[in-house]
């Protein structure tokens, strides 16, 4: 079915929502907010993710975040996709964990961060997982108050810096801001943004439909995109697949173009690609990319299979 693309672009400010499938829990123990936890650094640090705000409850989480590089969708595709791979194994289940897509709203610019940062950290809270968001484990608000054990994904101090004043008086001043929440709850700071998805002025809102408009595609599947690059290079779907081949062009655009595309795991991938290690499809996808800004004919490749993949 058709589609809007994601508003994935470099520094882009985002706020995230991944929901468990029709409200189930996404985790069911502290083993599983651990594993998610430690899955969420490794992205968000190989991604160079900026996060200013995250928490894990039971059936969804929110990350309030900006991307550097445009890498929102493949960094998430990691995220779900491990954790659910690893859920579904470690609790002997099959099927989605997932509730679909993610869902994101762009926003333009940090003048929401406290507002978005605190709907982020009151969550725990008005889900009733504590009475005190600084004593909740699984969100980094206490971070905020305590930050001798930040994590280095953690900006902070970028929401902070909207008090004037000193980090130590700023830290006061947004506990208050959040504690004010919890006894007025505030109105959703993301309800402006519930139809369009991009929260702004009217001139910004305006400025991405526009640019979104001729984006719109038809999903493709990783048969297509095999297909489509097998023709592309005059290569064969075994040569594309088979595993221990070095500067293979085919396969490292096949490569990078499933992981723009699709929502399929790394597991996947990996199993489609001749049984390869999920840190070689990365890798692979990485090379890739930094190969698109040096060779103008793999470029101009490129830019020939994804436009076979945007028809209107």
């Amino acid at each position: 079915m058709p589609r809007a693309n994601r508003i994935d672009i470099a520094n882009g400010l985002h706020h995230v929502t991944q929901r468990g499938l029709e409200q189930r829990n996404i985790v069911l123990n502290d083993d599983d907010r651990s594993h998610w936890w430690r899955l969420f650094t490794e992205v968000a640090l190989r991604c160079r993710w900026r996060i200013f705000a995250v928490a894990l409850l039971d059936n969804h989480y929110h990350i309030y975040l900006r991307t550097p590089d445009p890498n929102l969708s493949a960094g998430l595709r990691d995220l779900n996709g491990g954790y659910a791979a690893a859920f579904n194994q470690r609790h002997e289940r099959v099927g989605p964990l997932y509730q679909g897509r993610f869902k994101s709203v762009l926003v333009e610019n940090d003048s929401h961060s406290w507002e978005l940062s605190r709907y982020v950290h009151l969550n725990p809270y008005r889900a009733g997982l504590t009475p005190d968001p600084f004593q909740y484990k699984w969100s980094s608000y206490h971070f905020y108050l305590d930050s001798r054990k930040k994590p280095d994904w953690l900006d902070s101090r970028t929401v902070l810096a909207e008090f004037a004043g000193s980090e130590a008086a700023a830290r006061v001043a947004y506990k208050r801001f959040v504690e004010a929440g919890m006894h007025t709850p505030p109105t959703n700071p993301l309800l402006p943004a519930e139809e369009t998805g991009i929260l702004g002025t009217p001139e910004f809102i305006s400025h991405c439909q526009a640019w979104l408009t001729p984006l719109t595609t038809t999903d493709p599947t990783l048969d297509d995109i095999l297909q489509t690059v097998c023709t592309e290079f005059a290569t064969t779907l075994p040569d594309l697949t088979r595993r221990g081949q070095h500067n293979h062009t085919a396969r490292d655009a096949a490569i990078l173009l499933a992981r723009e595309f699709l929502t399929e795991s790394l597991e996947t991938l990996a199993t489609t690609f001749g049984g390869v290690s999920r840190s070689s499809i990365t890798e692979t996808a990485k090379r890739a990319r930094a190969r698109e800004q040096t060779d103008p004919t793999f470029r101009a490749q490129l830019a020939t299979l994804r436009n076979k993949h945007r028809q209107p």
